[in-house]
């Protein structure tokens, strides 16, 4: 059984569309669209700053206040930086130069030399670095309150900013300035090559080059007292990069050495050893680590021994740290590589494995908690570093782990509704914010750890101390809602919709409960809004693309439909550009995954990197459907085949489609099941497949060299989700390998490729091609000699595949038979 939802939304804009396919009239289109992004709003919220976009360039900022629909300012080229000081004032900076602006008077500072700038928040004073090297420090009401010349790096925080100024005869002083006056804090006969605030603000990590050598010392200046932490074992050290992570607020420091090792010349001969556990380096090389741990009150340095474990870490925590080695653990199995993690005890000189086979630990702010997720048991593991206890979080699709600042909670998302688990007590229960929606938690702070390849270590915590904002996505509904929690009170901020919330930003306080909002719907451009009074109040500020008078045009259905197994999807039906109720159009039929979330994006003008522009084929004349796929225990191809034919079922009774017009597409993943999905229905008229794989058993066996690891990862734990391994179940992949049913295509193909890509090598498309092409089979094959797994961003070969692929759709599904590149394949001339 089937339900269509139909949304529409209407608008009244101007006109113009993509029917000039040349180079050029794809660019002026393209050009023609815009988007907003970066919201940011200053102390009181009252007046917001957005970057408007075009074609993936940012080069202007709006200013606006809730209560004028016309931008107060409009700053051209200002797009690296901007930041509000205080309620009134907002600063900017481009590419050589930076602005001060009073909105409240509307007066302008510009400084056309700025090579680097920004605010002092606590003290309401801003800086420029010219080109010239001179700093200027400003008050907010434009007096110059300090200059100096000769600068040379530059750092800062909400109350000072740290500076090294070169002198005559070569020396380095690290002054700081702190809103009143500037102090000489360390001199030094080195250059100074980098200095960094720690994220405390009370610490200054300090990295040096020797006179006329390579060798760097690193040095850590605490701001309050003036100590210099400067162990002689981290002075005239030969490797480039030198990092310091600080823990607990400058309790310890631990300081890691990296040496980078290139990949050998290739040597006549090349071995390759099954016992390798290092593939994933082979491309780039690898990095050799070396690590320190310092303890601030004594100062003394621990050097660990890298033999074992090459990597050690820090959760926030001065007495355990985190070690592991780099070299795989098992044999490549997993897409992502896995690593067994083990706790190191610098006190007691001990290791413990606490998290075998982990790829990714969230620590709490304290250093107290860390929680993995175990794939194998299917559920999160939460270790004590205190008690040393080990304990399971027993709950269904928990994701997205967050602590509560104060070290009492851990957040999850579900499919429905919030969790907590009490730390103390170990229960885990729903917050009864919503039987039907995922909800999550929006103003969680992330500190990112050491990464290595997918390996991460972060801290996440939310403050509970202040009211929560969450938001909850219905994705059965397709819709999203904002509310506030203060202890036990609910607040709505944003009542639900079917647009899409790109950003939102709402004063912090209890008390203020006004805001501002990026929102877009399919057909209903970026739009900044104003929003008040729980969100009943939403006044639309500043409206993006608003020539375009196609978007009253514009229709799409949600599909709601079961696959054979009961599981219920989605499927985006987007209708032509034209439509007309009694008349027939064809249809495409883009595969790729999950892709309902499209049912809310509006649909921008793109020329897109894999040839399938959906707002080029609705303009064009063609319904577009995206129904949801999901694999199960039958395999990738026979899963995918089963929901597009369930998807097709579901919309069988819309009488403006023509079902002997059907095409199918996709790219990569997609691509493979258009390849499938070709070999085994007669519902399509054509298709057009790029960078697929087309012989998944050759593709099993196969090394990538785009990531290093061979490909069977890709199958038994990645995207394919096949979940076992061939040698298990060599039926199972035959059963869902393209090639071997390649003759019983019954329809015209396109294929290409990217002769450079690595991913999906070119060999793939070539084998489906080939089998075809001894099958007899209707087929062209593009290969771009230049590009690999995407064509790229407004490229000439992504003109040309655009292009070539709309001709294609209009010689197959609407009969237009006079391309001569496609007809050359038909009759031989």
């Amino acid at each position: 059984m089937s339900k269509v939802s139909l949304m529409m939304i209407f608008c009244t804009v101007s006109f113009f569309s993509a029917q000039d396919m040349s180079d050029e009239g794809l660019k002026k289109w393209v050009a023609q669209f815009s988007s907003l992004n970066l919201l940011t709003v200053n102390e009181d919220v009252s007046y917001a700053a957005v970057t408007k976009s075009y074609m993936g360039s940012i080069d202007t900022v709006l200013v606006f206040s809730h209560n004028r629909v016309k931008a107060i300012d409009t700053l051209v080229g200002y797009n690296i930086s901007r930041n509000f000081l205080g309620k009134n004032y907002l600063f900017a900076q481009g590419v050589g130069k930076a602005v001060f602006v009073n909105l409240k008077t509307g007066k302008r500072s510009e400084y056309n030399t700025a090579v680097n700038g920004g605010i002092i928040k606590d003290v309401k004073q801003f800086y420029i670095l010219d080109s010239q090297r001179k700093i200027r420090v400003f008050h907010s009401d434009g007096r110059l309150l300090y200059e100096i010349d000769n600068v040379d790096k530059l750092v800062g925080d909400d109350g000072k900013i740290l500076f090294s100024v070169k002198s005559v005869d070569g020396r380095f002083a690290l002054m700081r300035w702190d809103g009143k006056k500037a102090v000489a804090l360390y001199q030094t006969d080195d250059t100074v090559e980098k200095i960094e605030m720690m994220p405390s603000g009370s610490y200054l990590s300090i990295r040096e080059i020797g006179q006329g050598a390579s060798l760097r010392s690193l040095k850590i200046l605490d701001l309050q007292s003036g100590r210099l932490i400067a162990p002689a074992e981290l002075q005239n050290l030969p490797e480039k990069t030198v990092k310091v992570t600080e823990i607990r607020k400058g309790e310890s420091f631990l300081v890691s050495a990296e040496t980078h090792i290139p990949v050998p010349k290739t040597p006549m001969v090349e071995l390759w050893y099954g016992t390798d556990r290092e593939l994933r380096f082979t491309k780039n090389g690898k990095v050799k680590y070396r690590f320190w741990h310092i303890m601030t009150d004594t100062g003394t340095v621990e050097e660990f021994p890298t033999d074992r474990f090459e990597i050690f870490t820090s959760l926030n925590n001065s007495r355990y740290l985190w070690a592991f080695s780099n070299r795989e653990v098992f044999d490549y199995v997993s897409a992502n590589p896995k690593y067994d993690m083990f706790l190191y005890d610098i006190q007691l000189k001990k290791y413990s494995l606490i998290f075998p086979k982990s790829s990714e630990i969230f620590g709490s702010a304290d250093g107290r908690y860390v929680v993995s997720f175990d794939r194998k048991e299917k559920i999160w593991k939460l270790f004590d570093l205190h008690s040393q206890k080990m304990a399971d979080v027993k709950g269904s699709d928990l994701r997205n782990p967050v602590y509560s600042l104060d070290g009492k909670k851990l957040f999850f998302s579900g499919k429905t509704d919030l969790y907590s688990y009490d730390l103390k007590t170990g229960v885990l229960s729903g917050m009864e914010i919503s039987k039907e929606s995922e909800v999550v938690l929006m103003d969680k702070k992330v500190i990112m750890g050491f990464t290595l390849l997918e390996t991460k270590f972060n801290t996440v915590t939310v403050d509970t101390g202040k009211p929560l904002r969450l938001q909850l996505n219905n994705t059965l509904k397709g819709t999203t809602s904002v509310l506030e929690l203060n202890k036990n009170k609910r607040l709505v901020l944003i009542p639900e919709t079917d647009r899409k919330i790109k950003k939102i930003a709402f004063g912090k306080g209890s008390g203020t409960k006004s805001g501002f909002t990026i929102e877009e719907n399919f057909n209903l451009p970026d739009g900044l809004y104003s929003v008040s009074n729980n969100g009943s109040k939403k006044k639309l500020l500043y409206q993006t693309n608003t020539q375009d008078l196609m978007l009253d045009k514009m229709k799409v259905e949600v599909v709601h439909f079961n696959n054979s197994l009961g599981v219920p999807l989605k499927g985006i039906l987007t209708y032509p550009m034209d439509y007309d109720p009694m008349k027939k159009y064809p249809m495409v039929v883009k595969v790729y995954q999950q892709q309902s979330s499209a049912a809310s994006t509006y649909l921008t003008g793109d020329v897109a990197q894999d040839g399938i522009s959906k707002r080029i084929l609705v303009e064009h004349g063609y319904f577009v459907f995206q129904p949801d796929i999901v694999f199960d225990d039958r395999g990738t191809g026979i899963s995918a085949l089963d929901c597009v034919n369930k998807a097709l079922d579901a919309i069988q009774n819309n009488t403006s489609i023509d079902f002997s017009k059907v095409g199918l597409t996709g790219h990569s993943m997609g691509g493979y099941e258009t390849d499938f999905i070709a070999t085994k229905s007669k519902r399509f008229a054509a298709f057009v497949s790029g960078a697929s794989v087309a012989n998944t058993v050759q593709s099993y066996f196969s090394y990538n060299r785009l990531f290093e690891v061979p490909d069977y990862a890709r199958f038994e734990d990645g995207q394919f989700d096949m979940n076992i391994s061939y040698a298990e179940n060599p039926k199972l992949y035959d059963n869902n390998n393209p090639i071997n049913f390649v003759q019983n295509v019954n329809a015209p193909i396109l294929l290409w490729t990217g002769r450079k890509d690595t991913n999906v090598v070119p060999e793939q498309t070539e084998a489906f091609y080939v089998g075809l092409l001894r099958n007899r089979k209707p087929v062209i094959a593009l290969h771009y000699k230049d590009q690999s797994h995407s064509l790229g961003i407004m490229t000439p070969e992504t003109f040309d595949l655009n292009r070539r692929v709309i001709e294609w759709w209009d010689y197959f599904l609407k009969g237009r038979n006079s391309t001569g590149w496609i007809q050359k394949e038909l009759t031989g001339n």
